[in-house]
């Protein structure tokens, strides 16, 4: 039995002597024991800490050119890119019992998320979103406004996670930072074991940039806690379920920014002209890996995978294509470990589709035999979006033309994300169009769902530009420090 010592908190540099006792929660899964501290927290802490961090942030991280933090923030991607890396290991171990994934999806799953956060993708975000990142640092002149622009980040962005990507919750941290706002994160029962050790990671690079960071968790619910860090906030960016993201905005004060990012649903469409026999495998693979990543507890996972009728290759050959590249999958990178619920949920529809295709309906399954790893459903299109049990479980719906599914997504419109097109010939554009104006926030390819680069605007909102204050000049008399404008 291998037991591993962590930490569920990170207190920036300098605050460790204001260090509140610790309680160790015991964690187990197979042969490993996580031991994982947490601090026992009162109001009055959280309120010393929020401050302590929005001092540091205006003496340090204020002043610091943006190309020192890009390139601190390119440097801690690249390290936990390495394999060797001692964190990274570390991070392996712990994870998988927390939230019971493999080893290997956590180990893609960094990949994935580390990968679209070097340095060439946060200059691209930074420039896409601000127009020029130097605006960050000064008053940079504006050709269209003939004067001159500077933007401003919070002082204090208080961030909630969720525990369903591991190391997705770095973005939030990367993104505080370049807009230099101190960040105080509180992290998910369900995994708050990667934000600790990445933000260590900061320090180790540049601890004064690390003074402004800091991570806690806390029961939800505590609103003693939440006021106290919420009092303190310019800027609020919320991961959650409806019912948490109500209950937690009540105690937000209404000067607050706000930005939430509540559960998510997304989808695929292959075309009928996508459907041929030369690319089955590869098209297979690709939505199966889709399907696979973070086992679907993703807001980009999809739930529902429509493929068109008069394509070389049916949408029932489709399906069992995809059902093989599931078993691929399953042995490259196997399904994390369920609750009894989440099993006997994927047991019971799996049993309704076994009775239909018994009771003679145009039903297929595929499904792996010696466990609930994966399930593949293949039917005509019913008209109705059917949210998937998640953990592996997709719906294949034939349907006779792919404009047909546009009144079933309609109504799901603020709840719609990630969407993956293979359609193959000119009637993409349109489509797109209609899914853009649905609700869909993300258009991509199958295999890329779980892939998006720093640009996207997450639920359809610019993460790094909602969050910046302008001040623009448009004064000609040079008595201030900055060229004159002719």
């Amino acid at each position: 039995m291998e037991v591993i010592e962590a930490n569920g908190f990170y207190f920036p540099p300098g605050f460790s002597p204001e260090m509140p006792p610790v309680t160790t929660g015991e964690y187990q899964r197979g042969d490993k024991i996580v031991h994982l501290k947490f601090p026992v927290l009162t109001k009055k802490k959280v309120a010393l800490l929020a401050g302590y961090l929005k001092e540091k942030r205006d003496k340090y991280l204020s002043g610091m050119p943006v190309e020192k933090i890009v390139h601190t923030l390119d440097k801690a991607s690249r390290l936990w890119l390495d394999r060797k890396y001692p964190y990274r290991k570390l991070a392996l171990k712990i994870i998988p019992v927390m939230t019971g994934l493999s080893p290997g999806a956590v180990d893609e799953s960094i990949d994935v998320e580390m990968k679209s956060s070097l340095k060439e993708d946060i200059l691209r975000a930074l420039k896409s979103e601000t127009g020029n990142p130097f605006y960050l640092d000064d008053f940079q002149y504006s050709e269209s406004l003939n004067g001159y622009c500077r933007a401003f980040g919070p002082r204090l962005i208080v961030s909630f996670f969720s525990g369903n990507i591991p190391a997705l919750p770095h973005l939030v941290f990367m993104r505080s930072l370049l807009i230099k706002s101190a960040c105080l994160g509180k992290l998910a029962s369900g995994e708050p074991s990667f934000i600790p050790l990445y933000l260590k990671t900061i320090e180790d690079i540049d601890p004064e940039m690390a003074c402004s960071l800091a991570a806690l968790y806390w029961k939800g619910g505590n609103k003693d806690l939440e006021s106290a860090a919420f009092n303190q906030a310019d800027a609020a960016i919320l991961f959650g379920g409806v019912e948490t993201l109500t209950s937690v905005m009540k105690r937000i004060p209404r000067r607050v920014t706000v930005l939430t990012h509540g559960h998510k649903l997304g989808f695929g469409v292959l075309g009928r002209n996508r459907l041929n026999y030369d690319a089955l495998d590869a098209l297979a693979a690709s939505v199966a890996y889709d399907i696979s990543m973070f086992d679907q507890h993703a807001c980009l996972a999809p739930h529902v995978y429509y493929v068109e009728d008069g394509g070389e290759v049916s949408p029932k050959e489709f399906a069992g294509a995809l059902a093989n590249a599931m078993k691929k999958m399953e042995t490259k990178m196997p399904r994390g470990a369920l609750s009894p619920g989440e099993a006997a949920l994927i047991n019971q529809l799996r049993g309704r589709y076994e009775f239909r295709e018994l009771n003679g309906e145009d039903v297929t399954m595929f499904a792996s035999s010696k466990n609930t790893g994966w399930t593949v459903v293949c039917e005509k299109d019913p008209g109705i979006f059917h949210a998937s049990p998640l953990n592996r479980f997709i719906r294949v719906f034939a349907v006779h033309d792919i404009f047909e599914i546009i009144p079933a997504l309609r109504p799901l419109g603020p709840f719609l994300q990630n969407a993956a097109l293979s359609i193959g010939d000119n009637r993409e554009k349109e489509f797109i169009s209609r899914l853009g104006e649905a609700g869909v926030a993300r258009i991509t390819s199958p295999g890329n769902m779980a892939l998006p680069s720093m640009m996207w605007h997450h639920d359809g909102i610019a993460p790094i530009s909602s969050l910046l204050r302008w001040c623009d000049v448009e004064k000609k008399e040079n008595d201030y420090g900055i060229k004159s404008i002719d």
